[in-house]
């Protein structure tokens, strides 16, 4: 597989973000189907690089792995700061598919994200359920109170009052036709302290009547359980592994 790391200024942020691509060696003669990594708080992409068997896994299945960096937004546009949410979606995503040869057909898109980008992929896959056909939400942040304790610069992201139901309504807004098409995967370690609020979120997600797989195994809120969640996600999403 080939490994690159743009780095590519911005005009809705007005500065130079970096990305990582994993790609086949040999590009086929048809788009690639795609996996968008998002990355967690206090993190960027190349995370998903040192910590993960990422790499292996896309040669094994020989998809192509985005992982964009948005910093410490919360793939927001934030309060009082920059607007990343619109740099990702009509910015980042449209010009990586010039760059790349990324099918843009739903059937071949997936999101995947764990913690802070877990909150990114289910915000992703409620805003546009069109473009996605799965959505795989790792230790996902579904209760932003959550974050107070680790997350000092919040009010900078959402301002000085917390969205009490920031997904919920994004859900509720979106067609229930298109979230129900898709298949959705949700996970979270046991002993994870987003375990509770992932719990009661399976409530909400069982209302929307839509595919979800939700699974707690043992672990923690760390790369010891995602490295484990991701090799079971790739084995999860539609794809054929090359063995």
């Amino acid at each position: 597989m080939s490994l690159i790391h743009i780095t590519r200024f911005s005009t809705t942020l007005q500065e130079h973000l970096k990305a990582s691509v994993i790609l086949p060696d040999v590009l086929p003669n048809k788009p690639l189907s795609t996996i968008w990594l998002l990355h967690g708080l206090g993190e960027n992409g190349t995370c998903w690089e040192r910590f993960t068997s990422i790499e292996n896994l896309a040669m094994q299945y020989q998809v192509a792995v985005i992982m964009p960096n948005v910093n410490r937004s919360f793939y927001m546009d934030e309060a009082n700061g920059l607007p990343y949410w619109t740099y990702l979606t009509e910015e980042f995503m449209p010009e990586i598919r010039h760059m790349f040869p990324l099918s843009t057909s739903r059937e071949q898109n997936f999101v995947v994200g764990n913690s802070m980008g877990g909150f990114g992929a289910l915000k992703l896959a409620f805003s546009h359920p069109e473009w996605f056909s799965a959505v795989a939400a790792l230790s996902p942040a579904v209760d932003l109170r959550d974050i107070i304790p680790i997350m000092s610069d919040i009010s900078r992201v959402f301002g000085p009052k917390l969205p009490e139901s920031y997904l919920e309504d994004l859900a509720l807004a979106a067609p229930k036709e298109q979230l129900q098409a898709m298949q959705w995967y949700r996970s979270i370690g046991d002993h994870d302290f987003m375990r509770v609020a992932n719990d009661n979120f399976t409530s909400f997600m069982n209302s929307l009547d839509i595919n979800e797989t939700y699974s707690v195994t043992p672990g923690d809120h760390d790369w010891f359980f995602w490295d484990d969640e991701i090799k079971k996600v790739f084995a999860w999403l539609p794809l054929q592994a090359n063995n």
